[in-house]
């Protein structure tokens, strides 16, 4: 898995530019650089946390990545699971690879004996929010300013979305 972090953090970049360059600051995108991410993304998959990061391959190349695990935020319990990140590579969107990896996601976080999910993304991130709400995600107003755990928010306000992963 660590052999996939070049990818990933190709995948990161790219999604960045291609999902919020219309909202986030050019400069502070320009500064996320895909070799750096690599060294990131490879401690990352290294390390033996509670953390999993899991990709999708299309025709032998990572078409996008989901990670996942225990909730970083300050007002979870231990049933509650977070999808830390979620990105599919631009040309691949629209073929259902993100459906896969959140769902992928919430079978994972369910396994672990989590019973309710929670996700940041920006608020100005129209077409995440759309596909999130699709699958059942709802907003969540207890998170109506708080501060996502990855710092996201340094670069625009993000919101919390959170839903039950009980069978449906």
């Amino acid at each position: 898995m660590v052999d996939d972090a070049a990818q990933i953090a190709a995948i990161d970049v790219r999604a960045w530019w291609h999902g919020y360059r219309e909202f986030l600051d050019e400069q502070r995108l320009s500064e996320r650089d895909a070799v750096e991410l690599t060294g990131v993304w490879a401690a990352r998959l290294a390390a033996h946390g509670t953390g999993e990061t899991w990709v999708l391959e299309v025709a032998g190349r990572v078409a996008g990545y989901v990670s996942l695990g225990p909730s970083r935020d300050a007002d979870a319990d231990a049933v509650t699971g977070e999808v830390y990140a979620l990105y599919v590579d631009p040309p691949a969107q629209g073929a259902g690879a993100g459906t896969r990896l959140l769902e992928n996601a919430c079978a994972r976080l369910r396994e672990r004996g989590f019973g309710v999910a929670v996700l940041w993304t920006f608020e100005q991130n129209g077409l995440g929010r759309a596909f999130y709400e699709r699958y059942g995600w709802l907003v969540d107003a207890a998170g109506a300013g708080g501060v996502a755990n990855d710092g996201c928010e340094s670069w625009a306000p993000a919101v919390r979305y959170k839903r039950s992963l009980d069978p449906a």
